[in-house]
Order: structure tokens, then C-alpha cells, then sequence
């Protein structure tokens, strides 16, 4: 008697997905070291700064004054308020709190946004190498997406050769996950006017705005004459403010597709709850400083792990100006040398490939993780390549010694 049973149909827009290297990988390490293993997380998005305590308080008082029902599924009115000055301060264009809605983290506001835009079969134009969960999202829609390869710089004539009838969004994220570049004002400039001339919209993901190095490095795409209208953003409080577990983010939908977008939100998550919400409040009050600080430990980070891989034989490792990722040209195959790294030395990143085609020969490198853990990674990384160098001259001089 055969006792497998056969089961209805999945869904293809699932069935063909491929899951999110980031959350997978995470969850590697996550199960690896409830086992007793030793990995050294340089994987994860995920920084390590702890929650400022009066972030906490906030949630908790919020929890005790009763505040655990719905909220209204654009958010908080007062929420809206701050977010929208917040953004009106760094992104050269003016917001109110009608034109913001409060979103379960930065990948939520991203889908909600493609959700009311993109129809079965639109394409979407992205750029490549990119965030994971981009292509995910189109084909989550029912839409297509086309990357344009920009591993350096963006080639607009690439980018308006790769708009078809279809074509419906482009999405742009600055500063850029993975590697950390941080797009210029005629670059943008460029992809506004392609949007203009074929009536698409853009979405911005400015996740890591806060996180760029020199002063005046970030412009923000909004700022640009005529942008606002056709321009969604996505960010989020996870980055900054050490929030990721709290799902916090927002999304800035331009005046004809706010109602839509809200629409998104009241039949999917309903609301963020509001004592999310409160805490989120009392993050966005808390001194510049603190930002500043955290800025600044990402900035010493990467100038040591920067130099540290440039100094590795066959790596080659530019100091990106933003963000905590690095994006280290390592040459050959980079799932073979992400695999190596895990198994000899215990250290977990991601191939460049994950983000897309346009990455492979580079790894990820997440310096998300404690100093101690980053030093001895780059500890291990040295005495590894070292050794390996000292094993070639051997086999090539015949020497034992």
C-alpha cells in the first residue's frame, strides 16, 4: 500500500522562488551555534548594536498603558509626523505625514510599493549586483525583473536600452547592498529622466542613508527636481538604531499611489503594533549623536578589515563610503571560496554571486559583528593565506624547510 498522498498544487510564483541567501544563511549560523559550534558571523545585515534603553522603556510603558490593540494601518499619527520630518531634514524634499505609512521593516515597505504598482508580466528594472530580496518581491507580484549589471558606476545607456513596452518601476537603492557604493547625483539624475521619458516609477531604498562615511556623500534621489511624484522610499529604523528585531520601517509613497499602497497594508498586516510604533517614536528622539557613534564604529571597522584583505594574496578590497558591508574581488569561484572560509576557518559571508550575476569573483562581508569577532576573522584569514602563499613558494623552490 503506497501511503504518500499527493497534495494540491503550490502556487508557481513560490514554487520557482529561490529563498533569501541572507535569512538562510543566518539561520545556518543561528543553528550551528545552538549546536556548539564555532561560526564567526560575517554573514548578516544584522548590526550588532543594542537597543538604547529608553527605546525599551518606551515599548514597555507603551505595553502597560493598554496600547496592544489595532492601530490605524497607515500608523500613528504622531509616528507619521516624526518620520516625515525626519525625512523632510535629510532628503531635500518636503514630506507631510499624509504621504508616509509605517511598515513591518524596510522589506515590507519595498513589497507594499510593488504590490500596488506592478500587474502580472510588468517588468522591473534593478540593478545587479543587488539586495536578495528584490527580484523576489517582482516575481512575488506577478512582474519580471531585468537587471542591468553596475558593479561600478551606471551606464544609463544600458539602463534605457532594458525599458520595453512592459516596463513598469526602477528600483534604485543607494547607498547599495552589497557593496556599499553610494550613487551620484548625475547618476540619478540619469535614471530620473529615462523614468520621465517613459512615465515609470522608481522605487528609492535609502535603508542606509545613515550610514555613509563622508559628509555630504548621500543624495537623496527625491531631492532632485521633479523626482518626488514618481518616487517611492523605503527605509527603516533597523540599520540606525539596532531595531531589526522590531520590524520597523516606512515608506513614503508619492500622492496617487498612497491610497493604493494603503490598501496593501489593510488586507496583509492590518497595522505595526503600537507599541512598536511608541518605541519607534522614542528612537527618532534620541540625539544625533548616538547615530553619529554608531556611523563612526562602522567607519573604523572597515578601514581595518579593508586593509586587512588588501593585504591578502590574490584579494583585492576597496573601502567602500557607506554602509558595514565589503565587497572584496577574490577571483575564481566565489561559492567555492565562501564554502572554504566556512569550513576550514569557521567563517561565514556570501558569495558576490547571491546578489546577483554581475558579483560573482567577490564575496560578501558583513561587519555587522563585535570587534572581537571581526579581529580574530581577520586573524584566521591571515594566518590561512599566509600559509597557503608559504605552501606555493615551497612547491615551486622544492624547499622543505
Amino acid at each position: 500500500m503506497n501511503d504518500a498522498i499527493s497534495s494540491p498544487r503550490l502556487a508557481a510564483r513560490v514554487c520557482g522562488l529561490a529563498g533569501s541567501a541572507t535569512v538562510e544563511m543566518s539561520e545556518r549560523i543561528r543553528q550551528a551555534q545552538a549546536a556548539g559550534a564555532e561560526v564567526l558571523p560575517l554573514a548578516s545585515g544584522d548590526p550588532n548594536l543594542p537597543t538604547h534603553p529608553e527605546i525599551i522603556a518606551a515599548a514597555h510603558r507603551a505595553l502597560q498603558e493598554g496600547q496592544t490593540r489595532y492601530g490605524p494601518a497607515a500608523g500613528l499619527p504622531a509616528l507619521r509626523t516624526a518620520l516625515a520630518r525626519r525625512l523632510s531634514a535629510r532628503g531635500g524634499a518636503g514630506y507631510s505625514a499624509d504621504e508616509l505609512l509605517v511598515t513591518p521593516g524596510g522589506k515590507f515597505a519595498v513589497f507594499a510599493a510593488m504590490m500596488a504598482v506592478v500587474e502580472p508580466g510588468d517588468e522591473v528594472i534593478h540593478f545587479d549586483p543587488c539586495w536578495v530580496s528584490y527580484r523576489a518581491c517582482v516575481r512575488l507580484c506577478g512582474g519580471v525583473p531585468v537587471a542591468v549589471p553596475a558593479l561600478g558606476t551606471i551606464d544609463a545607456g544600458r539602463v534605457a536600452a532594458a525599458v520595453t513596452p512592459r516596463t513598469r518601476m526602477i528600483v534604485v537603492n543607494s547607498p547599495v547592498n552589497p557593496t556599499g557604493a553610494v550613487l551620484s547625483r548625475d547618476e540619478l539624475a540619469a535614471l530620473l529622466a529615462i523614468a520621465e521619458r517613459h512615465d515609470l516609477w522608481l522605487l528609492f531604498d535609502q535603508v542606509y542613508a545613515e550610514l555613509v562615511f563622508a559628509p555630504d556623500g548621500f543624495v537623496p534621489l527625491q531631492s532632485l527636481p521633479g523626482a518626488k511624484r514618481r518616487t517611492f522610499i523605503a527605509d527603516s529604523l533597523s540599520k540606525t538604531y539596532g531595531m531589526t528585531g522590531w520590524r520597523l520601517g516606512c515608506l513614503a509613497a508619492p500622492e496617487a499611489a498612497a491610497k493604493a499602497v494603503l490598501k496593501v497594508i489593510q488586507h496583509s498586516i492590518y497595522c505595526v503594533p503600537p507599541f512598536i510604533q511608541a518605541a519607534a517614536l522614542a528612537a527618532l528622539a534620541l540625539p544625533e549623536s548616538i547615530v553619529e557613534r554608531h556611523r563612526e564604529r562602522f567607519r573604523r571597522r572597515r578601514d581595518v578589515a579593508a586593509a586587512a584583505l588588501g593585504a591578502l594574496p590574490g584579494i583585492s578590497c576597496a573601502a567602500p563610503p557607506a554602509t558595514f558591508y565589503l565587497f572584496p574581488k577574490v577571483g575564481g569561484d566565489d561559492k567555492a571560496v565562501a564554502a572554504e572560509w566556512l569550513e576550514k576557518l569557521a567563517i561565514a559571508v556570501l558569495p558576490g554571486s547571491a546578489f546577483g550575476a554581475a558579483g560573482a569573483g567577490h564575496l560578501r562581508l558583513s561587519l555587522a559583528c563585535s570587534d572581537e569577532v571581526l579581529d580574530e576573522a581577520l586573524a584566521r584569514l591571515r594566518r590561512h593565506y599566509l600559509a597557503n602563499s608559504r605552501d606555493k613558494d615551497e612547491i615551486k623552490t622544492g624547499s622543505t624547510a
